[in-house]
């Protein structure tokens, strides 16, 4: 049984995916750090780069996008022999005006990786108008990839490119057909919204969490999908199949609390993660890669102890693939398991791992066992992990460790002012630190003033200072006796 429940009823919106009852997902996205990940630009070649094979584009951000040769049309397109070692300059000249899409959001000091292959999708397609090839999910039935393959193929125009989703078992030839004639006509919008404007321009600005949202509807097929805001919930019941079904949560009650999220959402910020048998797993994440070790804590089994070392780690690497795909890591992630002695024991885990990694939506490249005996691998990085989204270095620790940061708190506050009761008081007093009443109150207190008219309640504010950012609700009372107590404790 499928799950899926989205938290939308503040500025920062979340959803969580249950499978069988086990979460594995929760994305969170937060006004401030949006991914930009699928909009569309039109952009103007600042420099290009012969040495780096590469080109800097100018999308009107902060910094300059990243294309590299592969990913322009003219080179894709191109019939040369000579193509691959001709320079980049052969076919992309500064000043030129191109429309990119962004593939990865910005990281650190480098700016946005870019394509040319600009991509359209659909529940059941991925069309690239310059994209040239035809590609089939290969989750399909070998005669079914053929059947397809060759339908788009004749009603292929041009350089046109397809990728078929693995969802197209449930479609027909007339849904097909369908599709890419929309898409194509999206795709002629764009060009002639692109004439109409001066580089640099963003033409096309996706929304991330409502395409999260349809990627997990599409891969799931099926289940319940709960709620707590029918603007998101109406849109996705109007564009999914009767295989789901849509449920509004109407409760004061926050949904992540109701669906045991919140303590979910807990632990995947944790370092230490323990197993049903007493052993853990410790999560590292540093700037060049994520490291996690796998320990025996209290585990020490009946038989041998290779016996107990080999159950520990298959214990442990299927909690660790469900991690990765929880706190969303990319980049290089490196496993340090117990040391195993045996070749056998090895491959056991291995093979085990990497059947525990095939679920995971995101590409993922596994180099095995190191010589030094760790398991290495890559996991494909689109945008933020959970813990850079919702944590900041911490000003105690000067960076050593990582507390919830002034957003996510003050998100917090407007959730539990949500939940209480309405009308039974006229204003409350909270406790909190300046940063955090100022994130909350928002520009001009303009946030402030919204979330008092939305609960018929004044809020008064002390700001205290303990180092961190929190927040505590001390008196629920008249405006009068509230303003005369705060004016009390300053005399």
């Amino acid at each position: 049984m499928n799950e899926i429940i989205i938290d939308a009823s503040v500025a920062e919106k979340r959803f969580a995916v249950k499978e069988d009852g086990l979460v594995t997902t929760l994305f969170i996205e937060q006004p401030t750090d949006r991914s930009d990940v699928g909009n569309i630009y039109l952009g103007r070649v600042e420099s290009v780069r012969p040495g780096m094979n590469a080109a800097f584009i100018n999308i009107g951000t902060k910094k300059n996008g990243f294309l590299q040769k592969d990913q322009i049309p003219a080179f894709i397109h191109s019939t040369s022999e000579t193509k691959n070692i001709k320079p980049i300059s052969h076919f992309l000249k500064e000043g030129e005006k191109i429309l990119v899409q962004i593939k990865k959001d910005e990281t650190g000091t480098k700016g946005p990786l870019l394509t040319a292959i600009i991509e359209f999708t659909s529940s059941n397609i991925v069309y690239m108008p310059e994209g040239k090839y035809i590609s089939v999910s290969k989750k399909l039935e070998e005669e079914k990839r053929n059947t397809w393959r060759n339908l788009i193929v004749k009603k292929r125009c041009g350089q046109e490119g397809f990728i078929i989703r693995t969802a197209v078992i449930n479609s027909s030839e007339e849904e097909i057909s369908q599709e890419i004639a929309a898409l194509r006509s999206e795709y002629m919008q764009l060009k002639t919204l692109a004439n109409t404007r001066k580089a640099p321009a963003i033409l096309v600005e996706m929304s991330n969490f409502t395409e999260e949202l349809r990627h997990e509807l599409s891969r799931l097929q099926s289940g319940t999908v709960f709620s707590n805001t029918r603007n998101v919930i109406e849109p996705l019941r109007l564009t999914n199949s009767s295989n789901w079904s849509f449920q509004f949560h109407h409760q004061r009650e926050n949904i992540f609390s109701k669906h045991q999220l919140e303590t979910e959402l807990e632990k995947a910020q944790r370092q230490m993660i323990y197993l049903d048998d007493g052993a853990y797993i410790v999560i590292n994440e540093t700037e060049a890669a994520v490291v996690i070790d796998v320990n025996t804590g209290k585990f020490t089994g009946k038989q041998l102890a290779a016996d107990t070392i080999r159950k520990t780690n298959l214990a442990a690497l299927h909690e660790i693939a469900r991690q990765l795909r929880i706190r969303d890591y990319g980049g290089i992630i490196l496993v340090d398991f117990i040391n195993m002695k045996s070749i056998r024991d090895r491959n056991k885990v291995q093979e085990t791992f990497v059947t525990a990694l095939k679920t995971d939506p995101k590409h993922i490249r596994v180099v095995g066992f190191t010589p030094l005996g760790i398991f290495e691998l890559t996991r494909k990085r689109t945008k933020q992990s959970l813990s850079d989204t919702t944590q900041t270095e911490c000003a105690v620790c000067r960076g050593s460790g990582k507390v919830d940061s002034p957003e996510t708190i003050a998100f917090r506050l407007e959730r539990e002012l949500h939940g209480l009761p309405r009308g039974e008081f006229e204003a409350v007093l909270v406790e909190c630190d300046n940063i955090t009443r100022s994130t909350f109150a928002g520009e001009n207190n303009r946030d402030l003033k919204r979330i008092e008219e939305s609960l018929h309640m004044k809020i008064l504010f002390k700001v205290i200072n303990n180092g961190k950012y929190e927040y505590y609700l001390r008196q629920f009372d008249t405006v009068e006796n509230i303003q005369a107590k705060l004016t009390g404790e300053n005399r």
